[in-house]
């Protein structure tokens, strides 16, 4: 019996966390489910048709990783700050919306 060839095994790892059924994605991929069927059980290696149509269906394919096994470098997440509730600005009538910042800060809307 042969193995599965790595990156059909990284590509299987990418499809279960989409966390939608394969036909649904083979869909999105433009392929038939019978493709997906034989990548996933290592019958057929994944292609570069297929690697590609990903890339261009999913923004979280990354194809680099599934292909070649490396992971892109990402910038380290910067630590939030966490800023104490009773540290917040406040106003007499309380806040209308509090808008929470990708970069740790933080907005308060108020109505006009």
């Amino acid at each position: 019996m042969e193995s599965i060839p790595s990156e059909n095994l990284r590509f299987k790892d990418w499809l279960d966390r989409q966390h939608r059924p394969a036909s649904s994605v083979a869909k999105d991929l433009g392929v038939s489910r019978a493709v997906l069927s034989h990548i996933l059980s290592g019958r057929n290696k994944l292609s570069l048709s297929v690697v590609q149509c990903a890339a261009r269906a999913f923004d979280d394919f990354d194809m680099e990783y599934v292909v070649l096994g490396r992971a892109i470098s990402q910038p380290k997440a910067q630590p939030i700050a966490h800023t104490p509730v009773s540290s917040l600005p406040v106003r007499r009538d309380g806040y209308d919306e509090l808008i929470l910042v990708r970069d740790g800060k933080f907005r308060v809307l108020a109505p006009e």
